[in-house]
């Protein structure tokens, strides 16, 4: 998956925020360091930070226990977000500075905690009011206190609301632009879906053992785990759990990788020799898989963001997968390279509103304005990697999204510009098809897109 995260920047106050979160008083409420850490970052999405940069920052100093417990308050307040806001609001008599927006933070992180867990009421209320010293917001704590004991006085539960927005926490613009492709019975059942907690994956490496061994394994590691009638490498955990408990995972026989992205590398139809490029590798797990279907072809994996390209080396190594490495951006100009390949993937920048259950700060970090750039850089991609296409080879086109624009929309127009470019139906599901839109939760997986074509 690559997705394209809004570059806005958190402000000055935010990090005064993590510069002090530390140097609070060393008897505080059991819990509250927790909460504290959940509250900063809640506020550092508000603020523009993803949850891939903000999670390890705000639990760097704590232990694995602690770090789950944060992770789920935050994505757990981050999905019902718009929800306990709409609430929030209701239970406070004037706005919060912004200066102090870590408290309002607190709030909707305790108030999810209260609807949607077995916690306490009591113990949450006093560990949050402990997380405001610790957040540098001494000044709210009577202000928390208040809220949150009026809130289970008034019965504890959430606003009714005959808005789906607010019921399933969805910004405006995005439900309007689902409705609109979909109708509202399927736009509902996609923002239900979106919501619910992403189970675990796994794709096993063939060329190293069998998925059938491989599920053995796990029994015996008593891992409950069933094998996926969609593909023949991918086993479906019963339950998440650590990679660390997962059989030879270090050895590389094993990635965890959602089903709908495990479909994507085998509509390459590669074959031994072949010379492939992935265009957007990172983090990677597609560009394994490419060399797990066909290990002795030529792989180069390119991206633009030097980081993320080096975290996709860092899970090949694991994999003992050894390709060439490009750092390039295949939105801008290529004409330094005069390599042609047989087997192009272009798994494309993309709005991500396909994997919103596992990723909840989409929902908001992204903006309506995005698309339209997203589908810019994509054209532009499309159009680069055609041009090192050879003729007669294969180009697929996937993206984690489930808008039309992005998907649907733009193979329409890649086709009009490329007179020389025909689409390539492929076996989905035992249909053949043109292309594909899964939606979230189809078969337990993400919302994904598949389209190929071949250059006459």
């Amino acid at each position: 998956m690559n997705n394209s995260k809004t570059t806005q920047k958190p402000n000055k106050q935010g990090h005064r925020y993590h510069k002090n979160f530390n140097k609070g008083p060393k008897q505080v409420a059991q819990g509250a360091s927790s909460r504290a850490a959940a509250a900063f970052c809640v506020n550092a999405i508000e603020e523009g930070k993803s949850l891939t940069e903000a999670l390890p920052l705000f639990t760097k100093d704590l232990d694995d226990r602690d770090k789950a417990f944060v992770q789920e308050i935050v994505y757990g307040t981050l999905r019902h977000r718009r929800w306990l806001s709409t609430t929030a609001n209701g239970l406070l008599d004037h706005s919060i500075n912004q200066r102090f927006n870590v408290a309002r933070s607190l709030i909707l992180c305790a108030l999810y905690q209260i609807i949607f867990t077995r916690a306490p009421a009591h113990a949450i209320v006093s560990a949050t009011v402990g997380a405001c010293d610790l957040c540098k917001c001494r000044a709210f704590t009577g202000l928390v206190n208040a809220v949150l004991r009026r809130f289970l006085r008034e019965g504890g539960k959430l606003v009714e609301s005959d808005d789906p927005c607010v019921e399933y926490s969805f910004p405006t613009w995005l439900y309007e632009k689902l409705q609109e492709s979909y109708g509202q019975e399927q736009a509902l059942e996609i923002v239900k879906n979106s919501n619910e907690h992403a189970p675990m994956f796994l794709r096993v490496e063939n060329s190293k053992i069998s998925t059938a061994d491989y599920l053995q394994l796990l029994h015996k590691q008593e891992i409950k785990a069933t094998l996926v009638d969609e593909s023949s490498c991918t086993i479906l955990l019963e339950e998440p759990t650590y990679v660390d408990r997962l059989p030879f995972f270090k050895e590389g026989y094993v990635a965890v990788q959602d089903l709908a992205a495990q479909l994507a590398s085998p509509l390459l139809e590669l074959k031994e020799g072949d010379n492939v490029l992935d265009t957007c590798c990172a983090p990677g797990g597609k560009s394994a898989h490419i060399l797990d279907i066909a290990p002795k072809v030529t792989l180069t994996c390119a991206d633009v963001d030097e980081q993320r390209l080096n975290s996709a080396k860092t899970n090949l190594q694991r994999l003992n997968r050894t390709p060439k490495f490009l750092h390039l951006d295949f939105s801008a100009d290529i004409s330094g390279i005069k390599e042609t390949f047989d087997k192009i993937l272009v798994d494309a920048p993309c709005s991500g509103t396909g994997v919103i259950r596992r990723h909840p700060d989409i929902k908001w970090l992204r903006r309506q304005k995005d698309i339209k750039n997203l589908v810019t850089t994509q054209e532009k991609i499309l159009d680069n990697a055609f041009a090192l296409l050879n003729k007669g080879g294969i180009l697929v086109y996937t993206t984690c999204s489930i808008l039309k624009q992005e998907n649907e929309e733009q193979v329409k127009k890649f086709l009009d510009r490329h007179k020389d470019a025909k689409i390539l139906p492929f076996d989905m599901k035992g249909k053949v098809v043109d292309f594909y839109q899964r939606l979230p939760g189809e078969n337990n997986s993400d919302g994904f897109f598949y389209s190929r074509f071949i250059k006459a």
